[in-house]
């Protein structure tokens, strides 16, 4: 769905709010911020020199503006905002830390890498603290008087540039050596302090509202940086995995490969880039594919994550003519190896030849070296996976919502029409028995939303006591070992406590219980849909109409969130201080207590995150389905009102305009939707 269809939506949504009744205009305000709010990420994550800031330059065609010759040039999260749904497509800001947010940092370091431990996290650990505290010693020298008013303060620039870039998200020179920042060097300035960076576009060649992300490298020799990498995971919608073709699927990448699986981030592809550095050229780059591909498949199981290569050198000379280093004999070779981008150069050629004016030999060779970088491929694929992604299953259920008040408002404009040509007259109706039916429909809803409420409580409630047992059962089996030897007490003083299975087991418990709530949910609306639509046809003279279906989505297609499972628990790092604080027995028997309390506060945060959720989802079913109803019987005429045939003539044809419009923005809905809803 494109970013003028969202548009047209929106302004459909706005024009129905105009003459809706106050339940409905609620619920289609809601659909509205929605539809606003809608803007997917994509970050840009691998290890450092694999070129992800020339990479994303291409991608974005924003040339030159992250610049890729600073070696690292990314050290804080750079947001690049295209379409922002605040309309503003100039300029930047730069979000600073405070003290509370780089305790966060650490904290939430913790969970990500008990994750996956390795042998050198304990290393890691005793290190990320020592560098933010480098951190903070350096910006005191370059920043002087001004480091403790900038803590948790933003800069805001209405328009920006590489350098001003510079100042706030690249490394620089290190202070530590001279003792003194050279005032007349402002690279790197504020990059120590920078949280964040947000720079702002208009939409550009994007086909609706997106940010697109540079990290920095997952790998990177100051830990603190890939700290920042691995912590960013849970944000991004998609994630382009980066490697390169000299040094493809190395154990960090294959670390960061695993964890993205865990964290169930869903939507990834990975592009090798730097194809142009090969020497074998398209041979060597099918063996390199090859291997990744194989990789991913013995590390994580069946894989379906695509693959893709190319070269961020390559769009670089498309966008800037700057061809030091570019091979074009290498270029066309790589066309005439991959039939697909041929046949798009073949095509571009030909638009090329339809504009004014001849065709220059230069602007030939920029289109091959951009088709050849691999870069349109890589935006088509990321585009249209969003599109058939979670957003598009968001726009589709608005539509959805949309369509079915528009259907509703038609059908009964059009009945009131038809009464008034065949009568000549007034219509008339039962107003007080059109708002006791309705009185009657919402204390309906709102008892059978209390049953499932409580219903769905009972659930979680023995939700929370089978999942306080397992916690203590795993806990006490890992922290006492399998034999009675505790993990804890080895001479060789390791204190890494494997939970995997632990989490597992609660990931599966959640995700067991939110189904049973998920299909009583169902069966108790198919039963709310069969009564309510009962009660209408109790109204003299009422005829039932296509849209009195509960539309369910909201619910059926409701899936928990289990990322509190990612959490890590801190006392593990803690057992070999304690250890020469209190005997060997009790460093056991408090490590096992203090670690089943953490993992009954992750229990918790599951249990409660899932009701909440869920909750939430029930009301907007309920909430839509009593707003469709009101406005069918708030609309019937009333006893002694006069009508006009203009007016009715009138609001029909709105009706039916709108009806065409929503049609035309999304077209009919899918036929699997269709399907899946007969089925309910």
């Amino acid at each position: 769905m494109s970013e003028t269809s969202r548009r047209e939506l929106i302004r459909i949504a706005e024009e129905m709010n105009q003459t809706a009744n106050s339940e409905t205009r609620q619920f289609i305000s809601r659909i509205i911020r929605d539809l606003s709010d809608l803007k997917p990420g994509i970050a840009f994550v691998g290890q450092i020199k694999a070129g992800k800031s020339r990479l994303i330059n291409g991608f974005t065609g924003q040339a030159e503006y992250l610049p890729s010759d600073v070696n690292p040039w990314t050290t804080v999260i750079t947001d690049m905002h295209f379409g922002h749904p605040s309309g503003r497509t100039n300029g930047a800001e730069f979000h600073f830390f405070d003290n509370r947010q780089w305790q966060a940092l650490i904290a939430e370091g913790e969970e990500l890498r008990n994750m996956f431990p390795d042998d050198e996290d304990s290393y890691k650990r005793e290190m990320i603290e020592e560098q933010v505290e480098a951190m903070k010693t350096r910006a005191r020298l370059r920043l002087g008087d001004q480091y403790e008013d900038l803590l948790g303060q933003t800069h805001d620039f209405d328009a920006v540039t590489s350098d001003d870039l510079a100042r706030y998200v690249c490394a620089g020179d290190d202070p530590d050596e001279t003792d003194e920042h050279d005032p007349g060097s402002d690279r790197g300035l504020y990059s120590d302090i920078t949280r964040k960076a947000e720079v702002y576009f208009d939409l550009g060649h994007f086909p609706f509202p997106l940010t697109v992300t540079d990290t920095p490298g997952v790998n990177d020799p100051l830990l603190i940086r890939e700290e920042i990498s691995r912590q960013y995971l849970k944000e991004a919608d998609f994630f382009v995995v980066v490697l390169s073709a000299h040094q493809a699927l190395s154990q960090a990448d294959l670390k960061l490969f695993r964890l993205m699986q865990a964290l169930e981030l869903g939507q990834i592809v990975v592009f090798i880039n730097r194809v142009d550095e090969l020497g074998g050229g398209p041979e060597d780059a099918a063996k390199v594919r090859a291997g990744v591909e194989a990789g991913l498949e013995k590390a994580l199981g069946k894989s379906d994550i695509d693959v893709l290569m190319g070269s961020a050198q390559w769009a670089h000379y498309a966008l800037t003519g700057d061809d030091a280093g570019v091979n074009h004999n290498q270029v066309l070779a790589w066309l005439q190896a991959h039939p697909a981008q041929m046949r798009q150069y073949l095509d571009g050629v030909q638009e090329l030849k339809q504009g004014a004016g001849p065709v220059s030999r230069e602007a030939v060779l920029r289109l091959a070296a951009m088709t050849a970088s691999g870069l349109p491929d890589l935006r088509a694929h990321v585009t249209q996976a969003l599109a058939a992604g979670p957003r598009g299953e968001q726009l589709q259920m608005a539509w959805q919502h949309l369509n079915s008040f528009a259907q509703g408002e038609l059908e009964r404009s059009e009945a009131r029409l038809r009464a008034l040509k065949t009568q000549s007259g007034d219509t008339v109706a039962a107003r007080d028995g059109n708002n006791q039916t309705l009185a009657n429909l919402r204390n309906l809803v709102a008892t059978k939303s209390a049953e499932l409420t409580n219903s769905m409580d009972d659930i979680f409630a023995n939700l929370r006591g089978v999942m306080d047992d397992t916690v203590t059962e795993s806990v006490s089996a890992v922290v006492r070992g399998p034999d009675g030897n505790s993990p804890l007490l080895a001479k060789s003083g390791a204190t890494e406590l494997n939970f995997t299975g632990l989490r597992e087991r609660m990931r599966e418990l959640v995700q067991n219980a939110t189904q049973v709530v998920r299909q009583r949910m169902l069966s108790e609306f198919y039963a709310i849909d069969m009564q309510s639509n009962a009660m209408l046809r109790t109204i003299p003279g009422w005829k039932d109409t296509s849209d009195n279906r509960m539309n369910t989505s909201a619910v059926r297609w409701f899936r928990p969130d289990t990322t509190a499972l990612t959490r890590g628990i801190t006392v593990e790092l803690r057992v070999s201080w304690l250890s020469r604080l209190i005997s060997r027995k009790s460093v056991v028997t408090r490590a096992e207590r203090m670690i089943i309390q953490e993992f009954e506060m992750i229990g918790d945060d599951l249990v409660d995150t899932a009701r909440t959720d869920l909750l939430e989802r029930m009301e907007t079913v309920l909430d839509h389905h009593v707003a469709l109803l009101a406005g069918h019987l708030e609309n019937r005429p009333e006893q002694g009102q006069t009508c006009a045939r203009t007016e009715a003539q009138s609001a029909f044809d709105q009706a039916r305009r709108i009806v065409e419009e929503i049609g035309s923005a999304l077209g009919p809905m899918p036929a699997e939707h269709r399907q899946t809803e007969a089925a309910e």
